[in-house]
């Protein structure tokens, strides 16, 4: 049995590093592992586990988070 294609999303979440103030809110609130500290040590979305749920980008006090369609 073939592996299940990737789920096609509409629209990503990014986050701006120049924004981003390193304060863990979109971490805590991620339920899906979908944030994560990458090598530049900054804090980035692992869109395999992102559901696109919102939720870090509704906590995210400094704006840096932005919702970006998908071409």
């Amino acid at each position: 049995m073939a592996a299940a294609a990737p789920k096609k999303f509409k629209f990503n979440y990014v986050i701006n590093p120049e924004l981003c103030m390193s304060c863990a809110a979109c971490e805590l609130e991620c339920r899906d592992g979908g944030i994560y500290i990458d090598d530049t040590v900054h804090y980035n979305i692992n869109l395999d586990n992102c559901t696109r749920c919102g939720r870090c980008f509704r906590a995210c006090p400094s704006g840096a988070i932005s919702r970006v369609n998908n071409p």
